[in-house]
């Protein structure tokens, strides 16, 4: 079943969602009705976007993806690792991937950020925070910088999703 087709993102982007897995209701619906996706990535980071934490952050992905608003990075090294989806952190894995990038983090030590992020274990992000302002201020970012970046991942990860997982949804509700 092709991942390309035209008419799959037209029907997404019309709102004609019944049955589809993972983007029926109404509220997803509504979403890809203003979206109007244009490929699969679209489609993959609203199921992403579509989680109590991170949802905030759709109106701002639609208008950038639609050139109606500025793409704005916190800072220049996050470009590579957030411009597939327009500056907003969509999937877990660009939090593991920003903080080993911008902090010197381990992988493991990214994924424990992560974890604790997610599970709001309050003790261990609040030991991750001067972590990772520390090691991103060491890498020549501000510290007020580095704070904001931290605070944004904090609102983000509450129930953020990784990539597989979307994309997997993403794909069964293209085809």
């Amino acid at each position: 079943i092709p991942l390309d087709d035209p008419k799959a993102f037209e029907l997404l982007g019309n709102g004609q969602t019944a049955g589809v897995f993972q983007v029926e209701g109404g509220g997803m619906t509504r979403w890809l009705v203003q979206m109007k996706p244009e490929n699969l990535d679209n489609v993959i980071a609203m199921v992403a976007l579509y989680r109590p934490g991170p949802m905030q952050f759709i109106p701002d992905y639609i208008a950038r993806m639609h050139g109606e608003a500025e793409v704005e990075y916190r800072h220049e090294a996050l470009r590579p690792i957030f411009e597939d989806t327009y500056a907003i952190p969509a999937y877990q894995e660009q939090l593991v991937n920003a903080a080993v990038q911008l902090a010197g983090y381990t992988q493991s030590e990214a994924d424990d950020l992560r974890k604790a992020i997610s599970k709001k274990i309050a003790a261990k992000v609040k030991k991750h925070r001067k972590q990772f302002v520390t090691g991103a201020t060491e890498n020549d970012i501000p510290r007020e910088t580095a704070d904001l970046i931290f605070s944004d991942w904090e609102e983000f990860a509450r129930y953020g999703f990784n990539k597989s997982h979307a994309a997997d949804y993403g794909v069964i509700a293209v085809q």
